[in-house]
């Protein structure tokens, strides 16, 4: 029986990273169920999820990755699987916009919470002195589609954000190649 664990590791970016820790995870017998890489000013950052058979221990595992490197890794085993397929019509893609200021992120994430959105992905970006994140929304809560507009846009004029709300599906036709 196969155990399911959850690795985030960062580390100041270089070549070889991914090989180190997926090599590392492959050694033990581990199959990556799940895998998301970024780098962050200079820093890598990964989270995955794998497979292990039962008798590999969490304290094994973060031995494997951190040998003879300076990966900083945390490892959270979890019970169930994380391969649940996504209903994906209810996800939805939200751009915002705006003038660069301490707190953005945090009162986008606030109004999603206070309506029992759960954001599934975000990225933000600043250029200069303009703000740009797009973020990925479970909408599956959402009663009305409609009225979570009218609440979108209200939110947009009192934060001076330029939102915008697609289905996921019409997002990733429209831009994708």
């Amino acid at each position: 029986m196969n155990q399911t664990m959850v690795i985030s590791v960062m580390d100041r970016d270089r070549p070889g990273i991914v090989a180190d820790v997926t090599e590392g995870i492959g050694a033990l017998g581990g199959n990556l169920a799940d895998l998301r890489e970024s780098v962050l000013c200079g820093y890598f950052t990964m989270i995955l999820s794998a497979a292990f058979p039962a008798d590999v221990s969490v304290e094994q595992v973060k031995q494997a990755l951190t040998e003879g490197n300076t990966l900083n890794v945390s490892i959270a085993p979890t019970e169930g699987s994380l391969t649940e397929p996504e209903d994906s019509c209810h996800a939805y893609v939200l751009t915002a916009a705006g003038q660069d200021r301490v707190g953005l992120v945090a009162q986008v994430s606030r109004f999603c919470c206070e309506r029992g959105v759960n954001i599934l992905d975000l990225a933000s970006h600043v250029d200069s002195s303009r703000y740009t994140m797009m973020l990925l929304l479970d909408l599956s809560s959402i009663h009305s589609i409609e009225t979570f507009k009218t609440e979108l846009v209200s939110f947009g004029n009192t934060s001076g954000l330029s939102l915008d709300l697609q289905h996921n599906d019409l997002f990733r036709a429209t831009n994708e190649i």
